[in-house]
């Protein structure tokens, strides 16, 4: 063998396997910028709700609760489906609904099944909120998607759900 093409075909090699690293990187890059920017965009966004919902006294999680359980429109409502359809912790759920009840938005009924397990209630309160809720939830979704095409809102509705079922 030819030394110098052995060293040759050693660098050509090298030059390789750093185009695949770099391109490699350059991938998990943008992974890991999606998703850096799908956790800004959340947090920018339950900043935004936060803000405009402060003078009602309730925050965005609150918020998402309670059209939850007024979107089932007086069908009962347990802690367990709101942990499930929501998908936070039940710790984060007795929290929510406990500072809710507080603030006069939220009652208990029993259970006709099983005294154990408490139906939440959304008290006439929180139906005065719904609206405002509604409305910022508009104004968050057209300031959040201004600018946007039908096509890229399907594209990336397609792609986000397509990330959901990865990840299930």
């Amino acid at each position: 063998r030819d030394p110098e093409m052995s060293r040759g075909l050693g660098d050509v090699y090298k030059r390789q396997v750093q185009k695949c690293k770099e391109a490699n990187n350059l991938a998990d890059n943008r992974k890991k910028n999606i998703l850096q920017y799908s956790k800004y965009i959340h947090l920018k966004i339950e900043c935004e709700i936060n803000t405009m919902l402060a003078g009602k006294g309730i925050t965005a999680a609150q918020s998402h609760v309670l059209m939850y359980i007024m979107e089932h429109n007086g069908e009962p409502v347990f802690s367990t489906a709101i942990h499930h359809d929501l998908n936070i912790s039940r710790a984060t759920v007795s929290g929510l609904i406990k500072k809710l009840r507080a603030g006069g938005y939220l009652s208990y009924e029993g259970s006709d099944d099983d005294e154990r397990h408490k139906k939440i209630i959304a008290t006439e309160k929180a139906y005065t909120l719904q609206q405002d809720i509604c409305d910022c939830l508009k104004k968050i979704e057209t300031m959040a998607f201004r600018n946007f095409t039908d096509q890229e809102l399907d594209e990336m509705e397609r792609l986000q759900k397509k990330m959901i079922d990865n990840t299930i």
